[in-house]
């Protein structure tokens, strides 16, 4: 995990899942979640945190994180699901196949 610090006035963006995390450890930020409609002038939500509070995504999308004042947040990833790992390791599977697969050509 890594502490992400701000100076007041600066900004940072970033793309993350449903279920990720960010504990503001110091200062104060304001989040803004991208707007939900193709239209530009569309409403962006923005939530006010203060030191100690926790934001959960509800769903997966780009953040902007603007400081108020100097802080410190880190952001926490959700742990993978099963499906996630379940591709994962069907994946790992089929690259070993092909690894012997070439090999065998290779050597035939």
């Amino acid at each position: 995990m890594h502490i992400t610090t701000l100076q007041s006035a600066q900004s940072y963006q970033t793309y993350l899942t449903q279920g990720s995390q960010l504990h503001l450890s110091v200062g104060s930020i304001v989040i803004k979640e991208a707007s939900r409609s193709l239209d530009a002038c569309a409403y962006v939500p923005q939530i006010v945190l203060t030191e100690g509070s926790t934001y959960t995504m509800q769903r997966s999308g780009w953040l902007q994180i603007c400081a108020q004042k100097p802080c410190e947040f880190l952001i926490e990833l959700p742990e993978p699901g099963m499906t996630s790992l379940l591709l994962q390791r069907m994946k790992q599977t089929a690259l070993k196949g092909l690894a012997i697969v070439t090999r065998r050509l290779r050597l035939g």
